[in-house]
């Protein structure tokens, strides 16, 4: 290389280096500026939106709390009422019923009771958690399966007793106890707090004995029209519903939202197991001072000390920064409280915090190639025999990834590249037909989906071919194919038609459910309609198969409702949309059930209680099916009620003798729930030689027989235990 070379490369890397050094100093102080600046609005932003998101999170806790509180009162209305109408009916156990209704209904009434004024009885149906309630005259724990107790403090045996009954479910009783008495209602705050004003009137916040979890107690007297006082009704709601809403609106992993009442207790926290502690008389609520969550305390400290509804400030022994909003409830709902939203400033900022750095090593990222393409345009005519040198490289590894893409002023060096690239188009196409040695993974674009699902109540049908693999043995398997899709066609289209979805094919049966993907809050009433045009759908399907010589596919099937799973499962290459969950396996074995009982639309008794009034239904029996410890009871559907509205809902009424055949069988049915075995007997013989359904009455006939040649215990509570499949 002669000297004048030398000072040309020379020149030319310092030229190179300059250009570099030149725009690192332009491009560099440009971009930090830039981000600080993004980092310090979008900071600005962030609070700003959780300012508001905090605002809009208290303003909705107010309504879902007006909506809690809402149904109490109208119940409490509602009962104040039948009261006054009836001044002695709720002294009547029948007329309890309407308790239990409301109990069960409402998820957030822990007990609804009423107290009269004349001799001071009481009668109470509270909500009560087997083995973890403390009820009766001692306060023990309550007996295993208890589900309700029933306290009733009156004098109808002659003198004042107090009595108290723990449920399994209305009407059915576990255990009978009593006490003295002791309690006067008349004598309670929630009694006189009624009579102090019209309406309903609202307590504070308090312990219940039963549960050991906060409520508070709705009160509403009960009066003639001329003012003569008869009573006062009182439904205790637990706030245990109201903490699991807080819980699931709070913003942030570490974000707090919690109630505060007028006297300065913590009454409601998305921590429900915070609230209660053992104070001088027992279980209470905490005041705000002595709450377990130090950022509750300290919060609500300088929220009296400098009444500032809304404040950023380090609260806790870490001293961590809060943005903590206080927003007062109206009076119409509770008594001075006021709703506490506590979010750490962390959770909007530090997200920005790492988007920052994530852009500031994109950045450099990105001026490292800008650096790299500065420092290629000064060497560009020398690049192309570069990058020619190292492909033939590559080839020689036999690394053939990646379009050649190469481009020179220069004739020869571009027929050069145009040449190497024919070559290893074609070693390319050839290497497709010899094995790799590496698994290159593919690049997928776009949202992939998601595995994982949620928890909704569904309506799940199962259904079963009779006697279908004895009838396609000897058939070729083209037949059996076209003979099983002209018969999915069938049902399909009528599970369609209903909305429901179908979910698979296995083998012969099909699994369909309702309410989802899309929501349908008619769900039971359409599955039911669509297992009625199945049926008529099957009868007609196979009435062409008999006309045609060919065997038929008499259909069972099984309907059961529930909060089941729904969502995608599977694994990440191969999903699959389903339902799972117990009731999900409950609805296969019930359709399995068909067989004992000769029936062909079987459903539980979950779905028969939904829809009862719309739907007519047999009781077929209490059954415990394999795999499930507590028996339900299994119902036969037989056809709509006549004030039923529905697409075609009007085909599927029963005819006045199937109306007055199961009028029969539900008076012998029940006549054998009630252990008149020698009466159901005669009844079910009855029905034998008329039931297009022998098998089921021929069933009842031997249960029958068989009770009365070994009756059983009291123990006995006739469900029947199927150990199999």
């Amino acid at each position: 290389m002669t000297g004048t070379d030398t000072r040309r490369s020379s020149m030319r890397i310092r030229l190179r280096v300059g250009i570099a050094t030149a725009f690192l100093l332009t491009v560099v102080p440009s971009i930090a500026g830039m981000l600080a600046y993004l980092h310090m609005e979008n900071s600005r932003s962030a609070m700003a939106v959780a300012t508001d998101a905090i605002g809009r999170t208290s303003a909705s806790i107010v309504e879902d709390l007006r909506g809690m509180l809402s149904p109490v009162a109208r119940v409490a209305e509602a009962t104040a009422m039948f009261g006054k109408v009836d001044r002695n009916g709720l002294r009547r156990i029948e007329s309890l019923r309407y308790f239990n209704d409301a109990v069960v209904n409402l998820p957030q009434l822990e007990a609804l009771s009423i107290g009269f004024t004349s001799d001071g009885a009481f009668f109470q149906l509270t909500r009560l958690d087997a083995g973890e309630s403390r009820y009766g005259p001692k306060g023990e724990i309550t007996p295993p399966e208890t589900q309700l107790g029933l306290r009733m403090l009156d004098a109808s045996s002659g003198e004042m007793a107090d009595s108290y009954l723990y449920l399994r479910r209305w009407g059915q009783v576990v255990a009978v106890d009593r006490g003295p008495v002791t309690y006067d209602p008349r004598t309670q705050p929630w009694f006189r707090a009624a009579w102090r004003q019209p309406g309903v009137t609202l307590s504070d916040a308090f312990v219940f004995p039963s549960s050991g979890r906060p409520g508070l107690t709705m009160s509403h007297r009960v009066a003639t029209d001329d003012g003569v006082p008869i009573g006062v009704v009182g439904a205790d709601v637990s706030l245990d519903a109201l903490a699991r809403l807080l819980d699931a609106k709070r913003i942030g992993r570490s974000g707090s939202i919690f109630l505060v009442d007028e006297n300065g207790r913590v009454i409601c926290h998305n921590r429900p197991e915070l609230l209660v502690h053992t104070g001088l008389r027992g279980p209470e609520l905490a005041p705000a001072a002595e709450f377990p969550d130090p950022v509750v305390a300290a919060a609500v400290a300088r929220w009296k000390r400098e009444g500032q509804d809304r404040f950023v400030a380090a609260l806790g022994p870490l001293g961590k920064e809060y943005i903590v909003d206080f927003a007062r409830v109206p009076n119409d709902i509770g008594n001075g409280w006021t709703v506490v939203t506590a979010v750490e400033v962390d959770e909007f900022i530090a997200p920005i915090t790492r988007a920052t750095t994530n852009m500031v090593f994109v950045g450099v990222a990105v001026i490292a190639a800008l650096i790299l393409v500065v420092l290629w345009l000064s060497h560009r005519l020398t690049r192309p025999l570069q990058a020619i040198v190292a492909e033939t490289d590559r080839i020689r590894r036999f690394e053939l990834e990646g379009p050649l893409d190469i481009r020179s002023r220069i004739l020869e060096v571009d027929e050069l590249a145009k040449a190497m690239d024919t070559m290893k188009g074609g070693l390319s196409s050839f290497g497709a037909y010899v094995p790799k040695d590496l698994v290159r993974s593919m690049i997928r674009t776009g949202k992939a989906s998601q595995l994982g699902g949620e928890r909704r109540p569904l309506t799940i049908l199962f259904t079963d071919i009779k006697g279908f693999t004895a009838s396609s043995e000897g058939m070729p398997p083209e037949e059996v194919m076209l003979r099983l899709s002209a018969y999915f066609q069938e049902l399909t289209g009528c599970i369609h038609a209903q909305g429901g979805t179908v979910d698979k094919f296995i083998g012969d049966a099909i699994m369909a459910f309702w309410n989802a993907p899309l929501a349908d809050e008619d769900h039971i009433g359409r599955a039911c309609l669509a297992l009625l045009a199945c049926r008529d759908a099957n009868q007609r399907l196979n009435e062409r198969l008999v006309q045609a010589g060919e065997a038929p596919m008499p259909t069972r099937f099984g309907l059961h409702t529930g909060d089941v799973v729904v969502g995608n499962v599977g694994s990440a290459d191969r999903m699959q949309y389903t339902a799972l969950g117990t009731h999900v396996n409950l609805a296969s074995r019930v359709e399995g059930l068909n067989k004992n009982y000769g029936t062909q639309l079987l459903v539980t008794g979950a779905v028969e209680q939904a829809v009862r009034d719309r739907f007519l239904f047999r009781p077929v029996d209490l059954a415990a099916p394999s795999g499930l410890s507590k028996p339900i009871p299994l119902f036969e559907l037989v056809g709509t009620r006549g004030r039923e509205v529905g697409e075609n809902g009007g085909l599927f009424a029963p005819s006045p003798e199937l109306l007055d055949e199961c009028r029969r069988w539900q008076d012998a049915y029940y006549l054998y729930r009630a252990r008149r075995w020698d009466e159901a007997l005669a009844a079910f013989r009855a029905l034998a030689g008329t039931m297009a359904n022998g098998t089921l009455a021929e069933l009842y006939i031997d249960r029958c027989l068989h009770l009365l040649a070994d009756p059983p215990g009291p123990e006995w509570d006739g469900a029947e235990r199927y150990t199999k499949k």
